[in-house]
């Protein structure tokens, strides 16, 4: 099918993509960036410009669009809910999602829309179904009007009630693991509220299932088949990582960290699976804990990992050779680093080459002394720390065909000095520079017809 996916280059957006796109389907994104579309999604796809939250968009390439998945909406948490960041999060998903239906076709066969488990607001010890009554609270509300403007779409339309998320890489664990991993993370008050919660592999194929599926009708929970109570959230997350539950935070400490948003964060939903399930829907991560470990395994060892995705519509074959020059080394890492090859050992880069350089982080200058320990032209590399300011900097470069492209695929798992203390006080920074390193590095190549020497 022609697929209209807005949202995209969000958490679920991208994995969807990917998916939906292996699977055949022909995928359009609107997006308010091209750039930011270019860069950041990992998969081909066609590109409108534009953002629903001001008006319709009239564009041919969404004329012909068969079905829709909603995925757009202003992050909920991370920051208080002022009056502005709640008309954002209000207009961002409803009145955009009303400017988007008015942007589509009337021919359209299926639209499946973003909704949040929120809806249920607080419920206790109830076993929340699809047809139970919305909450009264300012997120439940919110997703109230949401599906609202969802049904006037034309064609089948169904709801994804969407719990947390639970992804090796962003999403609702981004917040949650540095207080865990540095043994202070507890429970939230009492810790009796409940969790409805989804494995990111789960939840992309509930997507891709309603999308096809039509069977899926109207709501549908986005949550496991077993939610767990706040304490045993944080129990199995502390267990996860190798670590023992910090003391409780209590609901004043809450209070005054998110405002508002804090009565959300405890508030108690006890999502039912039970409908999807009917349908037929398998879950590959059923429980908490076959999840959490899937997602924590990296971190017992005390390692970062850091994981960055871009499509490019040039093949691996075409592509590769950019990287067996070891001066394009400078060309893609950003200028304030002053990263500055000092030596290589092969005039091409191939296995056992030695590459030793200068750089500066933060303005503190460094020598790198890096080998290309794993060397499999035009699909993998590999290079490895040898001499430098990481306990472990081991950086794995992949090149996957994928759909007459590739798909660029850059690993990195790394440990810093000092130990925990190293950790303690200098992850989140070293977390934001190596973040910055690679947004460069995907702008840099989005720019480029194919990579080559520059």
């Amino acid at each position: 099918m022609k697929v209209l996916i807005t949202g995209a280059t969000g958490l679920i957006g991208k994995e969807l993509g990917k998916k939906l796109a292996s699977q055949g389907h022909e995928i359009t994104v609107i997006s308010r960036s091209l750039s930011k579309a270019r860069e950041q999604l990992p998969f081909p796809c066609e590109v409108v410009v534009g953002d629903l939250v001001h008006g319709p968009i009239h564009d041919k390439k969404l004329e012909h669009i068969e079905a829709v998945v909603n995925l757009m909406g202003e992050p909920v948490f991370g920051s208080r809910w002022t009056d502005e960041k709640k008309k954002a999060i209000f207009q961002s998903r409803v009145n955009a999602t009303e400017n988007l239906v008015k942007s589509l076709p009337a021919e359209l066969r299926v639209f499946v829309g973003g909704a949040a488990i929120g809806i249920y607001g607080h419920c206790g010890e109830t076993i929340l179904h699809e047809d139970h009554a919305a909450g009264m609270d300012f997120l439940a509300e919110v997703s109230k009007e949401w599906e609202r403007a969802s049904s006037h779409a034309p064609g089948r339309k169904v709801f994804i009630r969407t719990s947390i998320v639970l992804a090796r890489h962003g999403g609702a664990l981004d917040e949650m693991l540095f207080p865990f991993r540095a043994g202070v993370g507890g429970v939230l008050g009492d810790g009796k509220h409940w969790m409805s919660w989804i494995h990111i592999d789960d939840i992309v194929s509930l997507f891709a299932e309603a999308l096809t599926n039509n069977s899926y009708v109207g709501p549908v929970n986005g949550c496991s088949p077993h939610p767990a109570t706040n304490r045993e959230f944080s129990e199995v997350l502390a267990y996860s990582l190798g670590k023992t539950l910090g003391p409780a935070v209590p609901p004043l400490a809450l209070k005054a960290l998110f405002g508002e948003a804090s009565e959300v964060v405890l508030s108690s939903i006890r999502g039912s699976a039970e409908k999807a399930m009917g349908l037929g829907f398998q879950f590959q991560y059923p429980t908490l804990r076959n999840a959490l470990e899937d997602i924590c395994t990296p971190y017992k060892e005390g390692e970062e990992v850091f994981y960055a995705e871009q499509f490019v519509p040039q093949p691996p074959e075409e592509i590769f050779p950019f990287f067996r020059d070891p001066k394009n080394l400078e060309s893609i890492t950003p200028p304030s680093l002053n990263f500055n090859i000092q030596s290589v050992s092969t005039p091409e880069i191939e296995q056992g080459t030695l590459i030793n350089y200068k750089l500066k982080i933060r303005g503190i200058p460094a020598n790198w002394l890096t080998e290309i320990d794993e060397w499999k032209p035009p699909f993998r590399f590999v290079d490895n720390q040898k001499k430098g300011p990481y306990q472990l900097w081991h950086h794995t470069h992949e090149f996957k065909p994928f759909l007459g492209g590739t798909l660029m695929v850059d690993r990195v798992r790394y440990r810093l000095p000092l130990g925990y203390l190293g950790w303690l006080t200098a992850s989140k920074m070293v977390r934001k520079d190596v973040e910055e390193i690679f947004k460069f590095r995907r702008s840099y190549i989005a720019r480029m017809d194919t990579p080559r020497k520059p």
